[in-house]
């Protein structure tokens, strides 16, 4: 089916909110890329080489994703903007360089198929450059003995309330920053460097921390939920209805693991209860998508679980 929107109006402008976001967003994670790397000083051309690797992965991951998502509205000629990528950086706090990236769709989506095809090609597409990129980043990694790791005692509502009632302290991990394994990240350190020997973990290369933040970013953007690349995929595949009860029986259960697992989810929950919302708004022809693209969205869930990560962070 050809969808009756034309790609982009005929007036052409030159992208400059897009490149000057985009240069901003090199400087920030070149920055923080310096920062992971251990980079004490020496210069702007040593601060660019040690936080180029970092930087190099995460934005090819970031821009995997967004023209995964920008490339298929043009073959569905819905009419989108270029990628968006949003830069941060606090100094003196752990920072990741970025808050992702974006592309804005201007024109209505014409069919389900098409809300299938372009929601779904962001995740598979960053996903395909970050898996290997974690796989080398891995490699380049140093195994080492530690001490005790974060506890997740209080990584919970319900864990920091347990904590006060027995008198425990409520912050754990001395400074250290300990990140969570999805069955991804765990299959794939597997892979690369075997069963670790007890009382050791790995030291990652700042091209593995991208990585492993691209990887993040795909399960928290498979979230099916709303308007997220998640909710398009289970809205093709469902329907608005039962896409809506699906949202809801997430939004409930984002709620629960930030209670009783992770305070991370309590804050997707609150941003996609207040931002993103729960509806998905429907396609400008409402017909159900065939067995090909069933597949694809069972793919694009599967691949969520098995990027999902329970406690993403411990400190």
């Amino acid at each position: 089916m050809e969808a009756d929107t034309d790609i982009a109006p005929s007036r052409r402008r030159l992208p400059w909110w897009n490149v000057f976001l985009f240069l901003a967003t090199v400087a920030t994670t070149v920055l923080s890329g310096a920062a992971f790397a251990g980079w004490s000083g020496g210069g702007t051309g040593s601060l660019v080489l040690a936080g180029l690797s970092y930087a190099t992965a995460i934005l090819a991951i970031l821009f995997a994703h967004e023209m995964g998502h920008y490339l298929l509205a043009r073959a569905w000629r819905v009419d989108s903007t270029l990628p968006f990528f949003l830069p941060v950086f606090i100094p003196g706090s752990m920072n990741f360089g970025t808050l992702g990236a974006l592309i804005r769709l201007r024109s209505p989506i014409p069919s389900r198929d098409a809300v299938l095809d372009i929601g779904a090609a962001g995740p598979l597409a960053g996903a395909l450059v970050a898996v290997p990129l974690y796989a080398w980043g891995l490699a380049h990694s140093k195994v080492q003995a530690v001490g005790a790791l974060a506890s997740a005692s209080a990584d919970s509502l319900w864990g920091m309330l347990q904590a006060w009632i027995q008198g425990e302290p409520l912050a754990g991990g001395g400074g250290t920053v300990v990140f969570g394994d999805s069955l991804v990240t765990a299959g794939v350190q597997w892979l690369v460097l075997g069963t670790l020997p007890p009382g050791h973990d790995v030291i990652v290369h700042p091209v593995a921390l991208a990585a492993w933040l691209g990887l993040f970013v795909t399960t928290l953007n498979l979230i099916p939920l709303g308007q997220l690349d998640g909710g398009h995929v289970t809205y093709a595949w469902l329907g608005e209805r039962r896409a809506l009860w699906l949202s809801r029986a997430v939004s409930a259960a984002l709620l629960l693991a930030g209670v009783f697992v992770s305070l991370n989810w309590l804050v997707w929950w609150a941003l996609t209860r207040m931002v993103i919302g729960l509806r998905h708004p429907p396609a400008m022809y409402d017909a159900p998508i065939g067995p090909g693209r069933r597949a694809v969205a069972v793919l694009s869930l599967l691949l969520f679980v098995a990027t999902f990560v329970p406690v993403p962070f411990r400190l």
